[in-house]
C-alpha cells in the first residue's frame, strides 16, 4: 500500500494455487537472452557513454545479475555486479550534472562537473570496461546456466517466502535513526528482491503488487541515497552552493526514514518503533 508521496509500502504475498508449470526454463531463458542482447548492443553503439545508454547497459547488467543469483551461478553473479560497479561512479556524475541544472546550480558548477565527467569517460575507454563486459557475456552462454524445471519450481516456491523474511529481517536490524550507510544497503536489498520478484511475475509466479510496492520503497531510498552521493561529489568538487545540496539531503533522509518507520509499524505494530526526527 501506498501512502502519500512517501513511498510507504505493504508487501503481499504471492497468489498461492498456482498449478505446476510445463517448462519454466524456456520463458526465462528467452528473458535472459534480451538483457544480455541489449547489453551487447549498448556495449558497441556509437556513444555508448551517454547518460541514457550507461543507464540501460546498468540496468540490464542488473537484471542478468538477478536471473544468475535466482540461479544459483554465484560466481557470474558476482561479475555481473562487479561489472556494474564500474559504471556507477560515471552514472552518478550524469544524475548529479542533470540534478545541477535542474536546480538551477551556477555555470561554473556545472562546467567543472563536465570536465571530471570527461576525466571518467576517458578512465572507462583506457582500462577498456565495455570491452570487458562484452567478453563477459560472450564467454557466458545463456544456454550453460540452465537448472531443472524441478530447480526452478523449488526456487520460485521459496522465493514467495525469503525475500519476505530478507526484507522483514533487515528492517527489523535497522537502528532507530538510520544512515547513509544502512539505507544504502537496505536499498540495494531491495533492487535485488524487486528484479527477483519480477522474473517471477514474467512466469506468472509471483504478484505484480509486490513487485509496485518494492519499486515504491527503493524510489523513495533511492531519493535520498542519490542526494548523499550529491553532497559527497560537490565536497570532492569544492563547488559553491552545497549548503543548498545538504538541506535537500535532510528533506530527503527525513522522507526515507518515514516510509521505514511506517513499513516497520504496519509489519509488528506500534510498538517496534519510535517516531524519527
Amino acid at each position: 500500500m501506498l501512502h502519500g508521496d512517501l513511498g510507504v509500502v505493504r508487501l503481499v504475498p504471492a497468489r498461492e494455487g498456482h498449478q505446476t508449470m510445463p517448462d519454466l526454463w524456456k520463458p526465462l531463458q528467452r528473458r535472459m537472452e534480451l538483457h544480455r542482447r541489449r547489453v551487447l548492443a549498448y556495449a558497441q553503439s556509437r556513444e555508448p557513454l551517454r547518460p541514457g545508454t550507461i543507464h540501460n547497459l546498468r540496468t540490464n547488467l542488473r537484471r542478468l545479475q538477478a536471473h544468475a543469483e535466482l540461479l544459483e551461478h554465484h560466481k557470474i553473479a558476482a561479475r555481473l555486479a562487479r561489472g556494474v560497479s564500474c559504471f556507477s561512479r560515471l552514472r552518478s556524475l550524469h544524475v548529479f550534472k542533470s540534478y545541477l541544472k535542474r536546480t538551477g546550480a551556477s555555470v561554473k558548477s556545472r562546467q567543472r562537473v563536465q570536465r571530471v565527467v570527461r576525466k571518467e569517460e576517458k578512465k572507462i575507454r583506457t582500462s577498456e570496461r565495455l570491452q570487458k563486459i562484452r567478453m563477459l557475456l560472450l564467454e557466458t552462454p545463456i544456454s550453460s546456466l540452465e537448472r531443472p524445471n524441478i530447480f526452478l519450481k523449488n526456487g520460485f516456491e521459496k522465493l514467495r517466502h525469503e525475500n519476505r523474511t530478507m526484507l522483514h529481517q533487515a528492517l527489523q536490524d535497522l537502528s532507530r535513526r538510520p544512515k547513509w550507510k544502512e539505507l544504502h544497503r537496505l536499498r540495494l536489498l531491495i533492487k535485488s528482491l524487486r528484479y527477483q520478484q519480477e522474473i517471477a511475475v514474467e512466469l506468472k509466479w509471483g504478484n505484480p503488487r509486490t513487485v509496485h510496492s518494492l519499486k515504491c520503497l527503493q524510489r523513495v531510498q533511492g531519493d535520498f541515497c542519490d542526494r548523499e552521493q550529491f553532497v559527497r561529489l560537490a565536497k570532492e568538487l569544492e563547488l559553491s552552493g552545497r549548503k543548498k545540496i545538504k538541506k535537500d539531503r535532510r528533506r530527503y533522509l527525513k522522507r526515507a526514514r518515514r516510509a521505514l518507520i511506517r513499513l516497520r509499524l504496519e509489519q509488528t505494530g506500534p510498538s517496534a518503533v519510535s517516531s524519527a526526527g
